[in-house]
């Protein structure tokens, strides 16, 4: 949550038109990554399939019947064509693969911390209510099981 140093109540409306903002260009912005990488990984599937069908058709029925010389560098420079189109798209989705790991990597990073963080304000919260208010619970039962918890947890420093 962000912190305004104005009047909440007086802005509110604003502070909400920022947030939905801030909400729209976030989704925008992944939403536009994510289709980016689809369409780079169709576009290397369709270069493995061009690959593909050259070396399918490099040796043709007519040429395989009638070997000349001409013929057989016909043949190879198909071949090598087609093995140079793999190398390429191979280099390309190796790329991208390594992209992606990098991407990932630092998805979870921020996956963790941010977790680490909000459990470590809930532990933080439930000492407050255990030790500094604890007839303030809802309930009884509330009461037990937050104190339960509080047993399984380390105890947390005075401030």
């Amino acid at each position: 949550m962000m912190e305004y140093f104005i009047d909440q109540e007086k802005y509110f409306y604003l502070i909400l038109l920022h947030f939905y903002a801030i909400i729209c260009v976030g989704g925008i912005a992944v939403l536009a990554i994510g289709t980016l990488f689809l369409t780079y990984l169709q576009y290397i599937c369709g270069i493995f399939k061009i690959a593909g069908y050259r070396i399918e058709h490099a040796i043709n029925i007519n040429i395989r019947q009638n070997i000349t010389p001409k013929n057989k560098n016909l043949m190879n420079e198909g071949i090598i064509c087609a093995v140079e189109i793999h190398r390429q798209a191979m280099k390309l989705s190796n790329l991208l693969v390594s992209i992606f790991e990098v991407l990932a990597f630092c998805l979870i990073v921020i996956v963790v911390a941010c977790l680490s963080l909000n459990l470590f304000q809930v532990s933080f919260l439930f000492y407050i209510v255990i030790y500094e208010n604890p007839y303030k619970c809802c309930s009884r039962n509330v009461c037990i099981l937050t104190k339960l918890f509080s047993k399984i947890m380390p105890i947390m420093p005075q401030l």
